[in-house]
């Protein structure tokens, strides 16, 4: 089961370099994805940085996999399936119903 790191802070701190920075590519040589999200209120987006974190993650399996001589973008419903049974995957059975209660679909 894959483990997940969550930073929080005050915004402006440098929280996204600092792990860049100290991760980066030692981090992605095993394996790992550094999937971030930055929260803007005045978008009135309350789960904005998730969202763009789970983007982030979804487009890093997209690429992985193509890599591998997998799926084309012209099968987008192919490609969204295996997004979907990665990230499902990583999260236990309880984790994986708090994701489906906050985001629709």
């Amino acid at each position: 089961v894959g483990e997940m790191i969550l930073v929080s802070g005050t915004s402006g701190t440098g929280k996204s370099a600092l792990i860049q920075k100290g991760l980066g590519n030692h981090a992605a040589n095993r394996g790992f994805v550094f999937a971030s999200g930055k929260f803007e209120d005045k978008l009135l987006r309350p789960l904005s940085a998730f969202s763009d974190a789970m983007t982030c993650l979804a487009n890093s399996i997209t690429v992985e996999h193509n890599k591998k001589g997998g799926l084309s973008s012209s099968r987008g419903s192919s490609i969204a399936a295996l997004i979907r049974d990665k990230i499902q995957n990583e999260f236990d059975d309880e984790d994986v119903e708090q994701l489906r209660r906050v985001f629709p679909g």
